[in-house]
C-alpha cells in the first residue's frame, strides 16, 4: 500500500511539473488573444508560474532564460486597466486610459516596469519616442534601459498601439551586452510585425 501511494506521488508531481514547463513557438505567424505576430524562429513560451506579473491574457517568451532576454505579447488592455499584474497588494499600478498621446504611452510602460522590477531598486528609462504602423494602426516604439540592483541591467524595445479603446503593447529586453544585442534584431522583426 505504501508502495502505491509513493508511485501516486511520483506521478502526480510528474505531471504537474509537465504542466509548469516550457513550450516552443514554432517560427511563423503566432495569435495571441487576437494579436498577431510573425516569428523568424522558436522562441520558448514560459509558463504561468514563471510569469506572476502577467496579465492573465499575456505571454512571455525566451531564447535564453527569462533572467537574460523576454519578449511579452500584452494583448487588448482595456480603459482602466494595468498593463501588468500588482504582486503586492500595496503597489498601486499606473493604468491604461483609453485616450493617452504616444508621449503618456511611454510614461505608462516607464512607471509599470519600475513596479515590476521594483521601486527603490530599480531605474527605468525610455527614449526614441518613434511613429509605427502596425497593420492598419496607427501606433508607437521606444527604447528602454532599466538597472536592477539584484539583477543584470536591460536595454529593450517597445511597440505599441491602440484600437477600439484596448492598448496592445510588446516589448522585449535583454541583458546587456550580450543576450540585447543576440536578439534584439528578430525581437525588433517581430515587434514590428504585430496586428489585428
Amino acid at each position: 500500500m505504501r508502495r502505491c501511494r509513493l508511485l501516486i506521488l511520483v506521478v502526480v508531481v510528474g505531471l504537474s511539473g509537465c504542466a509548469m514547463s516550457y513550450s516552443l513557438v514554432a517560427a511563423g505567424m503566432v495569435a495571441v488573444e487576437g494579436l498577431n505576430v510573425q516569428t523568424g524562429s522558436g522562441w520558448n513560451r514560459a509558463p504561468g508560474i514563471h510569469t506572476p506579473s502577467n496579465r492573465q491574457d499575456a505571454e512571455t517568451w525566451t531564447k535564453d532564460g527569462m533572467l537574460l532576454d523576454r519578449l511579452v505579447i500584452i494583448p487588448a488592455i482595456g480603459d482602466g486597466e494595468a498593463i501588468m499584474v500588482s504582486r503586492s497588494k500595496s503597489a498601486a499600478l499606473p493604468v491604461f486610459k483609453a485616450d493617452m498621446l504616444p508621449n503618456e504611452l511611454e510614461e505608462l510602460v516607464e512607471s509599470s516596469m519600475v513596479k515590476a522590477f521594483g521601486e527603490g531598486g530599480s531605474v527605468v528609462s525610455t527614449d526614441g519616442l518613434r511613429p509605427h504602423r502596425f497593420g492598419e494602426r496607427d501606433g508607437v516604439m521606444f527604447d528602454l534601459t532599466a538597472t536592477v540592483i539584484d539583477g543584470p541591467q536591460y536595454r529593450g524595445t517597445v511597440g505599441a498601439f491602440i484600437a477600439e479603446d484596448n492598448l496592445y503593447l510588446i516589448y522585449f529586453i535583454g541583458a546587456v551586452p550580450y543576450y540585447y544585442d543576440k536578439h534584439i534584431a528578430e525581437a525588433d522583426a517581430i515587434i514590428r510585425s504585430a496586428t489585428l
